[in-house]
């Protein structure tokens, strides 16, 4: 009481201006527990609304789109919102983000559920998450806080991804317009804690279309195909277009994603990426472009204004088709006659129906497109894996930031949500991806349940219902039922392994957290699961390689390729042998991979273990102890005595 008195007899005498300069320094959360208490007079001005509109600001980053947050900040009579209401809305929200964290940090029983509860804030833990993802070692979990804030972070980037693309075929909607947000969807699964996210991909074809005028003042006087083509040579004068070594590079992943184009010192793109930036920058000066889906790669297409020709002229048909032209962005500066493009359609085998390629593409096209294209350097990056560690395969892979086998997965995987949200439901084969998409999300990316059900589910059901697919659909055909399944595993208490007896102790040699290398291939593994006979490990937990092929008689729901062992799809039981479970550097997305233990030679030289499989220990594990080379178990629920 004394120190209060002090310090408002000694404050008294300021001007309240000179306070609420002071005040801008003062943290928040002093403001409301100190000094709003001090005196009446301190009470008004600590809860001035400009004071709390810049406390906003300043406190958060990232807002979710219902807060209308960028709005208020515009509006012109900021003094009638309630700011101080809106900073401790957000308050609470950080501290029930917070408090979930920490439950998936504690306990795995509803695990999912409570990242999908973090997620469905939607940017509002962003910054919050983003400190997470950078924890220091003094974290006793520093290695699970780090994992798990960067999962839910990624799931809620995949989101507003999803969302985007959800919207293609919304009621109203221009099919032609919003590419430079489809395109850099894409982006959105491979951002990880980077800041090149959809803002910044729109704001930075902004920041481009306002350099062009400020360097070309003469822009308003030009004729259409003028500015088109002054725009192009610019573009590639700003080495936007293209790529350096394109026999060697061209199939690189990072070619096909639209912000790392726009971001990468070197700006490398597909002629598919190459004809987006400039359609997209030719927008924002007023000219109507699009991409055109041509054959052999894509084309930007610029058409003349209404009532215009491309020159400028009037026209003297009204009702005439509007003059169109044709660029290469990817190639060349200068125009692409239609004779030129008729000749190539020729030459590619298109003598009938040809003309669809010279029409501009609606947004949902490109986007498939692109999705094809991901899905072919992915699979470009996998037939290299022989080639392991070599420039070839390195750059084939390589992004601005996140682990690069990481990220192939995430491409992949992408490429397929791409292609169940804008491919029309009223097509005949649009489920004919659904069962690889299902089974990746199921065993990868578990943490996305909540962008299934709210954007998959409802076109899943429109389609079974619609005539011609109405029949039973179960396990991998049927998107509730997996849903179903996952929220099953969520919600399961822990089974207990225990040491009980000498034998157990004799037969089940390693223990949870030790680091191995498979005797055969070679690779490297975390144990985080074993059971005397498989029908003791943890479920799910899959099958692969060597270990299925010698040691497992059992059928799946996938007839090739992973094996997944869930209940409720007829698996049979395994002899009584000791099993383990790891993750492993092979296979870095399946985190519960079956090796036997005659398969492990265990290790003790910390450097061999790839910095990709210590991130991703995370989900089972705490902290690493070098000196031991084991990881901090922490999931003691179901194995206590390991």
């Amino acid at each position: 009481m004394e120190s209060r008195a002090m310090t408002s007899s000694s404050l008294d005498c300021f001007p309240d201006e000179l306070i609420r300069h002071i005040l801008l320094y003062v943290s928040p959360e002093d403001n409301v527990l100190n000094i709003q208490s001090v005196s009446r007079r301190f009470y008004h001005v600590a809860n001035e609304p400009l004071l709390w509109r810049y406390l906003c600001r300043n406190s958060f980053t990232f807002w979710k789109p219902e807060h209308y947050f960028f709005a208020k900040l515009s509006d012109p009579r900021p003094t009638t919102i309630e700011w101080k209401k809106l900073w401790l809305r957000r308050k609470r929200q950080n501290h029930l983000i917070k408090r979930l964290l920490d439950e998936i940090l504690t306990t795995r029983y509803r695990q999912l559920r409570n990242l999908q509860r973090i997620c469905q804030f939607g940017y509002t833990p962003k910054t919050f998450l983003l400190e997470q993802c950078h924890a220091d070692e003094s974290h006793d979990d520093v290695l699970a806080r780090r994992y798990y804030a960067n999962s839910a972070l990624d799931s809620i980037h995949r989101g507003m991804a999803v969302e985007v693309w959800s919207k293609c075929y919304e009621t109203g909607t221009d099919p032609y317009s919003g590419l430079d947000r489809a395109l850099g969807a894409f982006d959105m699964f491979v951002l990880h804690d980077q800041p090149q996210d959809l803002e910044y991909i729109l704001s930075t074809l902004d920041e481009l279309a306002h350099r062009f005028t400020q360097e070309h003042p003469e822009h308003e006087i030009m004729s259409t195909r003028q500015k088109a083509l002054a725009l192009n040579r610019w573009l590639r004068a700003q080495n936007l277009m293209g790529m350096e070594a394109e026999t060697v590079n061209y199939h690189n992943l990072r070619n096909c994603l639209l912000g790392h184009a726009l971001s990468d010192d070197e700006h490398p793109s597909l002629p598919i990426i190459s004809s987006a930036i400039f359609a997209s920058v030719a927008e924002r000066l007023g000219m109507s472009s699009a991409c055109c889906a041509f054959p052999s790669h894509v084309h930007a297409s610029v058409k003349a204004p209404p009532g215009m020709t491309l020159d400028g002229d009037v026209v003297q048909d009204p009702k005439a088709e509007p003059e169109t032209m044709y660029l290469n962005p990817y190639k060349w500066d200068g125009e692409v006659t239609l004779d030129e493009l008729r000749r190539a359609l020729v030459e590619l085998g298109w003598t009938q129906g040809s003309e669809v390629f010279l029409r501009p593409s609606p947004v949902p096209i490109i986007v498939l497109r692109t999705a094809a294209n991901i899905k072919a350097a992915t699979s470009r990056i996998q037939n290299l894996a022989d080639r392991q560690g070599e420039p070839i395969e390195v750059e084939a892979k390589r992004l601005r930031a996140g682990h690069p086998d990481i990220n192939v997965e995430a491409a992949k995987y992408a490429s397929m949500w791409a292609e169940l949200m804008v491919k029309p439901v009223s097509t005949l084969h649009w489920d004919q991806n659904l069962e690889a998409f299902l089974h990746s999300f199921a065993m990868s990316w578990g943490e996305d349940a909540w962008i299934v059900h709210k954007y998959l589910l409802p076109l899943y059901e429109q389609f079974v219902a619609s005539p011609g697919h109405a029949r039973n659909r179960t396990g991998w055909e049927n998107v509730r039922e997996i849903l179903r399944m996952l929220d099953n595993l969520d919600g399961r208490e822990a089974v207990v392994s225990r040491r009980y007896t000498q034998e157990m102790q004799e037969r089940v040699r390693y223990r949870i957290g030790q680091v191995f290398r498979h005797k055969r291939y070679g690779w490297i593994g975390i144990i985080n699961g074993w059971a005397t006979g498989s029908a003791g490990l943890p479920v799910p937990h899959y099958l692969d390689g060597y270990e299925d092929e010698v040691q497992s008689p059992t059928t799946s729901p996938r007839s090739s390729g992973d094996r997944l062992h869930s209940e409720g799809f007829g698996l049979r039981p395994q002899l009584a042998r000791v099993f383990y479970t790891c993750m492993s550097s092979k296979r870095p997305k399946v985190d519960r991979l079956r090796v036997a233990q005659n398969s492990i030679e265990i290790i003790t030289d910390p450097d061999l273990i790839p910095e990709s499989l210590k991130f991703l220990a995370g989900k089972y594990f705490k902290r690493f102890d070098r000196e031991t080379c084991t990881f901090v178990s922490n999931i003691k629920e179901s194995y206590p005595d390991d």
